[in-house]
């Protein structure tokens, strides 16, 4: 299940192939991945605000209580899951258009192995430097697109031409949940699950 990390980080087109060739029963077998591997941004993210903190001017540094941390990363975990299984279960929907066989799990794992590199840089948010992390997440986030993008056209099996269409359809479904998902957190830190700061 983990051992598909370094192909996806370095070949992913041979990596998606090798997964693309497995069979239905072994694809579900890998659903675990993604429920586990978005703990690893949660936990760092936990421990970075909670334990190391960060400083916005250089002046101190900035912490916030592990009470009000926790409700705030189990929303954190749900935001992200709930992206990949939502993205995925539209990416299965999506494969009817293209007439491809295609079933829920099957989308839901070919979106949890394409956000590996947003899981991986999320390890850096256990040491909350702005710049480094801003800038690792942008890195992750368009290694993501591409991996999307040489995704789709092997594991639902369609040409490359028309697995561009619809790999675009599913970034502008991504693109409209993230909006939602920004939406939502401002409504929850406002009035839901306010952090509280300390030096």
């Amino acid at each position: 299940m983990f051992g598909y990390i370094p192909g996806l980080m370095f070949n992913p087109r041979k990596q998606w192939r090798n997964i693309a060739a497995l069979s239905d029963e072994n694809i579900k077998r890998l659903l675990p991945y993604p429920i586990v591997m978005t703990l690893l941004p949660v936990l760092a993210f936990f421990i970075g605000a909670t334990k190391v903190g960060w400083s916005v001017s250089g002046d101190g540094i900035v912490r916030i209580t592990e009470a009000s941390a926790i409700p705030l990363i189990v929303l954190f975990y749900v935001a992200l899951l709930g992206a990949i299984v939502f993205i995925g279960l539209m990416i299965n929907w999506i494969s009817q258009t293209y007439q491809t066989a295609s079933f829920p799990i099957k989308g839901v794992v070919l979106m949890g192995y394409a956000c590996t590199p947003v899981f991986l840089a999320g390890a850096f948010a256990v040491y909350p430097i702005w710049w480094l992390d801003v800038m690792v997440g942008t890195v992750a986030a368009i290694y993501t697109i591409y991996l999307i993008y040489a995704a789709i056209p092997i594991m639902m099996h369609v040409p490359w031409d028309r697995g561009f269409l619809y790999a675009s359809a599913v970034f502008m479904i991504a693109l409209v949940y993230v909006v939602v998902v920004l939406v939502g957190i401002t409504i929850v830190w406002e009035y839901v699950a306010t952090p509280v700061f300390t030096d």
